[in-house]
């Protein structure tokens, strides 16, 4: 099947207008008149796309792309109410009507409100076929100066704001454009904006939310927050032998702490979310200084490791808890548990080791459930 802008030789009816996305061997049409006919002409879109064709009978009408939502836009995200945080993780719950495009010059009334309804009733379900998880808001740019708006008015979209003048040139690079542009949003399904500032999204969205950076829970603690956690885990007692105590056990759980509510699923994981600290960090834990270097580095997964296998997990559970209480921080309750699978060393899969971290039921925030499983390659982790 291939686009078509012939004329179908009398007026369209807009009960007959049909909405579908592209079919693959469409697409390089689909570019080519986006490309000739569009004031901006065709983008390159980053990251996920649906592209639409709208058709009366045989003849295309109208083209739309949805991709990724812009990553920084003031009014938006004021008026969405979500914290900087719940935007990290959710912004891709949101995508952007990047391209827009009526193509009869005879086109009847309120052709573009029908397309861009008949897209926005699709579009959640389209983009769960397509990427596996679905999407609740959508959200656009008008030039005040070519348009007011009117189809997305009509459409049942919300103006919230203006952009800053700036558009986006590359991932986190912005440069100053001409206009400052009119931003208009659509729920996709009921109640999205009250769900997209939520504690908890949802089962159906809670899958496809994206993991917290490690480094944003390490920065909301601070420095003075690390060092009273290390203070609290350091009274709990090492029962490490001798040799091999580089590092304070108070320090090492410390990190992994941090690491299991910042979402990290592997020992190997809290290794390289220690790795990304700041020197200031690493000083509040009290890790190793080298003296050749003057900087504290961290633990690699085989230190952290051991220390997970002998520690006491009750007191280490009992300690947290105690500490979120202190500081008033976080969760009111989180439960710590910890295993280590005996006899495992020496299987060919190597060692295993669990740690895991839950708010309580009674707990107004779940903040983080992860299991830690570290599964050595076939050299098997040194023992103590």
């Amino acid at each position: 099947m291939a686009i078509s802008t012939e004329s179908v030789g009398h007026a369209i009816q807009l009960t007959g207008v049909k909405v579908r996305p592209i079919l693959p061997n469409e697409e390089p049409e689909w570019d080519r008149i986006m490309d000739n006919r569009h004031p901006l002409g065709n983008a390159q879109f980053a990251g996920h796309r649906l592209k639409y064709v709208a058709e009366y009978g045989r003849k295309a009408v109208a083209l739309a792309c949805f991709s990724a939502c812009s990553y920084h836009l003031a009014d938006r995200d004021r008026w969405l109410g979500w914290s900087q945080e719940q935007a990290m993780q959710r912004r891709h719950l949101v995508v952007q009507n990047s391209r827009f495009l009526i193509l009869p010059d005879d086109r009847p009334r309120n052709l573009g409100s029908r397309v861009l309804s008949l897209c926005t009733r699709r579009l959640e379900q389209d983009w769960l076929a397509c990427f596996g998880y679905s999407v609740v808001m959508v959200e656009t740019f008008v030039d005040p100066i070519q348009f007011r708006g009117t189809c997305y008015e009509a459409a049942g979209w919300t103006q919230v704001g203006k952009t800053r003048g700036f558009r986006r040139d590359g991932r986190e690079f912005y440069c100053e454009d001409s206009t400052p542009k009119t931003i208009w949003l659509k729920p996709l399904r009921l109640g999205a904006r009250d769900l997209l500032r939520a504690e908890t999204l949802p089962a159906d969205l809670r899958a496809s939310e994206k993991e917290l950076p490690g480094k944003r829970v390490a920065d909301r603690l601070g420095v003075d927050g690390l060092r009273s956690l290390f203070l609290a885990l350091l009274q709990i007692n090492d029962t490490r032998g001798g040799q091999g105590k580089r590092y304070l056990l108070g320090s090492c759980l410390a990190l992994v702490t941090c690491a299991v509510l910042a979402g990290c699923k592997g020992v190997r994981e809290c290794a390289e979310f220690a790795a990304n600290l700041s020197q200031r960090q690493r000083q509040a834990l009290r890790l190793w200084r080298n003296r050749k270097t003057g900087k504290f580095e961290t633990p690699d997964h085989v230190t952290l490791w051991r220390t997970l296998r002998g520690a006491d997990v009750a007191m280490f559970e009992q300690t947290v808890n105690r500490w979120f209480q202190d500081e008033g921080r976080l969760p009111q309750a989180v439960a710590i548990d910890g295993k280590v699978l005996r006899a495992t060393l020496q299987n060919e899969d190597g060692g295993t080791a669990a740690v895991s971290a839950v708010s309580h039921p009674d707990s107004p925030l779940f903040l983080a459930k992860s299991s830690l499983r570290q599964r050595a390659r076939k050299s098997p982790l040194p023992s103590s």
